[in-house]
């Protein structure tokens, strides 16, 4: 029958579509181990394939590397800067960071980027946050909960023409990092039961990335504390130098180099100049094992 081979056909290739899509997106979505980068290029990348209009909301700890809170209720009050220092709920609204924002007009009414925002409980993003469910508002023009938050700029957003949205959780080893939004505006049919499973696969690849990042970047925090704990804070009390010093790393991460100044007896200075190979945690540790041998036998 040519009408069931041409549905067939359509079928193989829209399946054909989707599989190039998520393909192109283990290509594009996690080029860095950065987590604002990595978010907006999910952002950018679903922007025109997928949806007019994307925006991620990360809570706070992912940002600064730490543990996700995993749905716990928190304190804090969505006054603090561009990467502050807040977490995820209290009293049943859900608190997150916009931390990538991507549209195919700059115009949208959308709240900006690097803005912490108070979702009430009613949000799809905050529904999606807690349960860990993709929540799907089909016609936002129905105004069924989602815009109790606050109502003037949910109108704002479906006079604009914003008329569909998918809240999918960012979930990585099975702990929610955060929300990315879809929405639409200029292709006038709503988000449908394929976008959804659709939508699901590409974030579930960028959550992975973005999980990745958190984690470097944890590391890369506890060798940066790590290193500089060891590096001399001031130079010890002695008579027989004049000692400046500055530490200036050749690179951005975080290396072994480090130096001492260790009075001895007899009016002497030891001078100690060393760069373990190597960066991270590993190369910080070597050095503090290092320059703890220097000092025990310093004093032989």
């Amino acid at each position: 029958d040519t009408t069931e081979l041409r549905a067939l056909s359509g079928k193989v290739d829209l399946a054909r579509n989707r599989l190039k899509l998520l393909y192109d997106a283990g290509v594009s979505i996690g080029t860095t181990l950065d987590v604002v980068r990595t978010a907006q290029e999910l952002a950018e990348y679903a922007v025109a394939r997928f949806a007019d209009y994307v925006s991620v909301d990360l809570a706070d700890s992912v940002l600064r590397g730490e543990e996700p809170p995993d749905g716990a209720v928190g304190t804090g009050a969505p006054d603090a800067g561009p990467w502050g220092a807040v977490a995820v709920a209290d009293g049943g609204r859900t608190v997150l960071r916009r931390t990538a924002l991507s549209g195919i007009r700059d115009d949208g009414p959308l709240y900006p980027l690097g803005m912490l925002i108070e979702f009430g409980p009613s949000a799809p993003q905050a529904r999606g946050f807690r349960s860990g469910a993709v929540t799907v508002e089909p016609v936002l023009g129905d105004f069924a909960g989602w815009q109790d938050q606050d109502p003037e700029h949910a109108r704002r957003i479906v006079d604009y023409g914003i008329h569909s949205m998918i809240a999918v959780p960012l979930r990585a080893r099975g702990v929610v990092l955060g929300v990315a939004s879809f929405m639409r505006a200029q292709k006038p049919e709503p988000f449908e039961e394929d976008d959804i499973s659709l939508a699901e696969e590409l974030v579930t690849r960028a959550a992975v990335s973005i999980d990745n990042a958190r984690r470097y970047t944890r590391e890369h925090t506890m060798a940066v504390t790590l290193q500089r704990s060891l590096l001399p804070r001031m130079l010890p009390e002695q008579n027989a130098l004049d000692v400046a010093y500055r530490y200036l790393p050749a690179e951005s991460g975080v290396g072994g180099d480090w130096f001492d100044v260790i009075p001895l007896p007899g009016a002497r200075v030891a001078l100690v100049v060393g760069d373990v190979v190597g960066h991270g945690l590993h190369a910080a540790a070597t050095m503090g094992r290092l320059r703890t041998a220097v000092h025990n036998f310093s004093t032989l």
